[in-house]
């Protein structure tokens, strides 16, 4: 997987083809939850750079012959960040799985929860977890391959979570960044 590839170039990388996930769309209020000054022209300079609108992809597509429930994170969208809107589509893809009986394998590269939503983002960590433990309860895998950087709350849950944990050379994995 090429150093800091995009969430598309990563899953392009695992897979000849995906589709992607329906999501619920969230309103949020102006600079959203916390009214942090200047939020949302950062999330629009970061959907401008990467052409995500969020800092997750989540679809469906076929590894090596088995279909799977694909996660792929941006990094380069506020440093692949979780927020609410992250978490809906997280928890969708989970629930996607265990519905239609898919391994999950998740692409991570994430610095952590999104500080301009507070203990909201926070929150984030707690619904994928829950989902993570519905889709073992249901006796499905769950991959995680570690990209660079995989730190906080996504090494956490999505990481640390998974059956297997695979890491891509020289990647930063940990709960704190370096100092």
């Amino acid at each position: 997987m090429a150093d800091r590839a995009s969430a598309r170039e990563a899953l392009a990388l695992v897979t000849g083809g995906f589709t992607e996930l329906p999501y619920a769309e969230r309103e949020s209020a102006p600079d959203g939850p916390l009214g942090w000054p200047g939020y949302d022209a950062a999330r629009a300079r970061a959907a401008a750079r990467t052409g995500e609108d969020e800092s997750v992809v989540c679809a469906v597509g076929d590894v090596e012959g088995a279909r799977a429930v694909l996660i792929a994170f941006e990094f380069g969208f506020l440093g692949g960040s979780l927020g609410e809107r992250t978490g809906d589509r997280l928890e969708a893809a989970y629930a996607h799985a265990v519905t239609h009986r898919l391994p999950l394998v998740s692409l991570v590269a994430t610095g952590g929860s999104r500080m301009q939503e507070g203990m909201l983002a926070l929150t984030q960590l707690q619904r994928v977890a829950r989902a993570s433990a519905r889709a073992r309860e249901a006796g499905l895998p769950l991959i995680a391959v570690l990209r660079d950087p995989t730190t906080g709350g996504g090494w956490a849950t999505l990481g640390a979570g998974a059956d297997v944990v695979l890491a891509l050379p020289g990647a930063q994995v940990g709960f704190a960044g370096s100092r």
